[in-house]
């Protein structure tokens, strides 16, 4: 997967969200190697806060000559959005721990964000066991465990070089997918109960748009 995240001024998020779903998005899951892209908004953020996941073949796809080439020659609307952005991060990787069918998806999901390095409890035998215990929550569709191959994602573009904020970084992802916002409150409080992890770092997102490849 790569996740994308950012936040949008109110006087440019229509023209944000027109180049998301008209342009960007479609531009991006044309890359070989891309599958799917889908774009969530953060629940009763303000400024609003977007995030694009994309399902990949593989954690490679970042540094493939199709994806650098697309990176590194943004279109005129892509150089118009860029500067707008704030809070940019940016991170992809490898699935290490999957609970639920990979080939369904929920309109909801709640995001665990870990900067430095995924927690013990997620790695191995104990992370797989997680996201099967949460995938087993009522209305949940599936959970997931990213841990984030930092090389490729730090690769220098174009398009990072018309961004005025920074990009963050992270190291991993815990994600939950559901069919309602209950449900997710139930498996974030079965994820804080069985491994440690705090109520408050999940952020919920509702979905919005997506895309798949042809």
């Amino acid at each position: 997967m790569l996740a994308i995240w950012s936040t949008i001024a109110a006087e440019s998020e229509t023209d944000y969200m027109h180049w998301l779903t008209r342009e960007h998005i479609f531009e991006r899951v044309s890359v070989p190697g891309f599958r799917s892209g889908r774009v969530f908004k953060r629940r009763n953020s303000r400024p609003s806060e977007y995030m694009m996941l994309y399902e990949l073949d593989n954690a490679d796809v970042m540094s493939s000559p199709g994806y650098l080439e697309r990176l590194n020659n943004p279109t005129p609307w892509t150089q118009r959005i860029m500067p707008t952005l704030e809070q940019f991060r940016r991170g992809g990787g490898s699935i290490v721990a999957r609970g639920g069918n990979p080939a369904g998806h929920g309109g909801h999901i709640s995001i665990a964000r870990f900067e430095d390095a995924l927690p013990d409890r997620l790695a191995a035998r104990e992370g797989l066991e997680l996201v099967k215990a949460l995938a087993k929550v009522d209305w949940v569709v599936s959970a997931q465990i990213m841990s984030v191959k930092n090389d490729a994602t730090a690769i220098a573009t174009q398009e990072k070089s018309m961004r005025r904020s920074s990009e963050g970084e992270f190291a991993g992802l815990l994600l939950v997918e559901s069919l309602d916002t209950g449900s997710l409150d139930r498996a974030i409080a079965q994820a804080s109960e069985s491994a440690g992890i705090e109520p408050d770092t999940f952020d919920s997102y509702d979905l919005v748009f997506v895309c798949h490849s042809r």
